[in-house]
């Protein structure tokens, strides 16, 4: 039961991220690391299957290999990340207390994304 929940999971995740590929408000690298992360739960050969596509590649080496993340794709990240966190903020999230952990988490995902080795 659990292999179907990772294997369905892990494709709709790998789908989300093949959609950012063309949208540009939608991150790609997130969706499918976290494809990785669900088929390797069970389904060792869907790990192998992404890590050797042409277009996920680019984005699973950037981002295992450490040296870095393209300066473009810090720019989206944090941009998609900020419309998306105020816009929620503005329109869905009323109570302050709420609103306080989401801005704390954005920032620490913020953060993260800043203090990562950018490559030119």
């Amino acid at each position: 039961m659990f292999k179907t929940f990772y294997l369905v999971s892990g494709t709709i995740s790998l789908g989300i991220g093949f959609v950012g590929l063309f949208l540009p408000v939608l991150p790609t690298t997130p969706f499918v690391l976290l494809s990785l992360y669900l088929f390797g739960k069970g389904h060792p050969e869907k790990v192998e299957e992404v890590l050797n596509h042409p277009r996920f590649k680019p984005y699973i080496v950037d981002y295992i290999s450490k040296e870095g993340i393209p300066l473009k794709a810090k720019i989206k990240a944090l941009s998609i990340l900020w419309i998306s966190i105020i816009s929620t903020i503005i329109f869905f999230v009323h109570s302050f207390p709420l609103r306080g952990l989401i801005l704390t988490s954005s920032s620490l995902v913020t953060l993260y994304i800043i203090t990562r080795k950018t490559i030119k």
